[in-house]
């Protein structure tokens, strides 16, 4: 797991086809970089600030964005289906050049690549959706990592402003698939204060590596 800063450069490898990058452009990655945290503005967050949420409390907030126009679900499932699936088919190199630590999705992989082409959602998936909390947004990203679920796998990653988290098994509790933002009929977007806490330990666990390596070089 690793975590940056923005920067112009980006992480890239040729795993695709030109058409497959067209698809997964189109149908998911355009909108949601124009409209996550940016230097003059974050569109997703504003239209969020713009309407009562169905529920909250101190922790989270939890607003329908099947009501919310602004808002295109379908294009973040789309797009963070496709950052999960291509972290799993394929090693990747940072922007330093040095393997990044991949995750496996086992049996979910090859139902998340039939949806990315058109297919149902897969089933026992439930994906959820958080906007950070505060309009302070820290810039911050990391690719995704795999977390720790009692009978069940979860997976998350974050962009500036955006945290995506999936999750994955046929033990997932009925009141998780219940929150999925693709599959509920209100399609949930969360404001959680978890971002926050996450992006931290993210940080952390990186300052942690990047010691111990140095350690290791004297």
């Amino acid at each position: 797991m690793h975590v940056a800063v923005p920067t112009s450069r980006q992480i890239t490898a040729r795993i695709l086809c030109g058409e497959c990058e067209e698809r997964f452009s189109a149908l998911g990655e355009s909108w949601v970089i124009g409209n996550m945290f940016r230097h003059d503005g974050f569109k997703i967050q504003e239209a969020l600030l713009g309407v009562s949420p169905l529920g909250a409390n101190d922790q989270i907030a939890y607003y329908s964005s099947a009501a919310i126009p602004a808002i295109r679900m379908d294009a973040l499932v789309y797009f963070s289906l496709s950052v999960f699936w291509r972290a799993s088919v394929r090693m990747w190199r940072g922007l330093s050049g040095r393997i990044m630590e991949g995750i496996e999705l086992g049996p979910f992989e090859e139902s998340i690549r039939r949806f990315l082409l058109g297919g149902d959602f897969p089933v026992d998936t439930v994906i959820l959706i958080s906007v950070w909390p505060t309009k302070d947004v820290l810039p911050a990203a990391y690719t995704p990592r795999r977390g720790h679920a009692p009978g069940w796998h979860v997976f998350n990653f974050l962009i500036p402003g955006l945290e995506f988290k999936l999750l994955t098994g046929r033990q997932i509790p009925r009141i998780l698939r219940e929150m999925c933002s693709h599959a509920s009929r209100e399609r949930f977007i969360y404001s959680a204060i978890s971002v926050l806490s996450e992006t931290t330990d993210a940080f952390i666990s990186l300052m942690k590596r990047v010691g111990q390596r140095r350690d290791c070089e004297r």
